[in-house]
């Protein structure tokens, strides 16, 4: 069978270890963007969930995200992640990755080798990394997200948001669409 020409992926910080499966507002976001191209249901670290998602409170989310940006940091995330990183990029031609908030640090962290990232284009919305992708990028940050500003003081677009609502704006869907757009036209 061909696989698909591109895919579009989540990876953002997980409110819930446990659990990768996408929140109803991701859901709802990737419906909206998606297009006809192929969707990754689960967020990362991309592998089949057997629960739902579950709401978890922001202060227990907040830590589990930074629990999680600083684990990425350790040279063990490398080696267990990059490995299901991979199986999930080989199911198509290009993929492009919907970096939520510490997703770009996670993204970074996978250290996918030089001919990978070439398959790669990444949507960052309020970026919390110690540095920009090695691949096609656009970092997008809320006028009023002083969390990503403490790690970008530059982004390529601002759009009118703080850091918790990025999704629910129609400025982010357009600028996605757009950008998934351009990938498909360039990774064709």
């Amino acid at each position: 069978m061909k696989k698909p020409d591109l895919q579009i992926a989540f990876i953002t910080g997980r409110s819930r270890p446990d659990n990768a499966s996408l929140s109803p507002l991701q859901s709802a976001f990737i419906q909206r963007v998606v297009g006809h191209h192929q969707l990754v249901a689960v967020n990362f670290p991309w592998t089949v969930q057997s629960m739902p998602w579950q709401s978890t409170g922001l202060l227990r989310a907040s830590v589990n995200n930074a629990r999680e940006y600083l684990g990425a940091r350790q040279a063990g995330f490398a080696l267990r992640y990059q490995p299901q990183a991979l199986e999930m990029l080989a199911s198509a031609n290009h993929t492009v990755l919907l970096c939520g908030s510490c997703g770009l640090e996670l993204f970074n962290q996978l250290r996918l080798p030089a001919e990978w990232l070439a398959r790669i284009s990444v949507f960052s919305f309020g970026p919390v990394a110690r540095r920009r992708p090695d691949c096609r990028h656009l970092l997008v940050q809320g006028e009023q997200d002083w969390i990503s500003r403490c790690w970008f003081r530059h982004a390529d677009r601002r759009i009118a948001c703080g850091h918790m609502n990025y999704l629910e704006q129609p400025q982010l869907a357009a600028l996605c669409r757009q950008f998934i757009d351009d990938s498909g036209r360039q990774g064709a």
